[in-house]
């Protein structure tokens, strides 16, 4: 699962501003995630789409290079290897479940993420992706913090707390 990419760009370079992620193994959101990805559409942003168990590793890892977020559209997950991936190229996230943020440097819960009415969690989202595209984030420097959090010898812990809170 590990992955450290040595071939960080940084986030003026990367073509995609945002990967949507979307998992359904647990809870069918699908129509939720039709709504944020017509929301998203309506606006200047390069959207790239993953559905979970429909690509190949080559693809992941070629859109987290070339993305500047992550919109993680995944419900009660424990196991999130595609995310934390990701997460090593400097891709910041948007979340519905807190425990994937690692800090407030590359990622965001969004709790709006699980209402029936997408809209206000796309505002949210968008508004925050504009604050940070405005300060050209490092993310060289965010990819490396990612990539000591995200480690192997983590994963097997991010798996058990997982199921002990459940």
């Amino acid at each position: 699962m590990h992955i450290i990419p040595n071939d960080i760009k940084p986030f003026q370079e990367r073509e995609n501003d945002i990967i949507l992620f979307q998992k359904y193994a647990d809870s069918d959101h699908s129509k939720q995630g039709k709504q944020l990805l017509s929301l998203l559409e309506g606006t200047n942003k390069k959207i790239k789409q993953l559905y979970y168990g429909n690509y190949k590793r080559e693809d992941e890892f070629l859109l987290a290079k070339n993305s500047k977020f992550i919109i993680y559209f995944s419900f009660y997950d424990c196991g999130p290897v595609a995310l934390k991936e990701i997460e090593n190229y400097g891709v910041i996230t948007f979340t519905l479940q807190k425990v994937f943020v690692i800090n407030d440097e590359s990622g965001y819960y969004i709790p709006e993420l699980e209402l029936d009415d997408i809209t206000p969690a796309f505002n949210k989202i968008i508004n925050i992706i504009e604050e940070i595209s405005h300060k050209n984030p490092d993310s060289i420097r965010i990819a490396k913090k990612n990539q000591n959090f995200n480690r192997c010898e983590r994963a097997l812990d991010d798996i058990c707390d997982g199921i002990i809170k459940k």
